[in-house]
């Protein structure tokens, strides 16, 4: 249960590390896209991306640490 557990807690931090890293990075994307275009980019276009890339993070995070800790219970390495 405590793997469970585990796992569940780093799966969001991940996913709320993500999240906030990749809003950061797209952020900057478009305004230097922005700023070469001479336009103003729809800066809401950051969280519809960041959105499914925090999940993946977070599934990804979550399915990785639950893994590696079985497989460690059980004697593999």
């Amino acid at each position: 249960m405590r793997t469970l557990f585990l796992s569940l807690g780093i799966g969001l931090v991940s996913g709320v590390l993500c999240f906030f890293l990749s809003v950061a990075f797209l952020i900057f994307v478009l305004l230097i896209v922005g700023a070469l275009g001479h336009s103003r980019p729809d800066m809401t276009l950051t969280y519809r991306v960041a959105a499914p890339v925090a999940l993946l993070a977070a599934i990804s995070g979550f399915t990785i640490t639950l893994v590696r800790r079985v497989q460690r219970s059980w004697g593999r390495k």
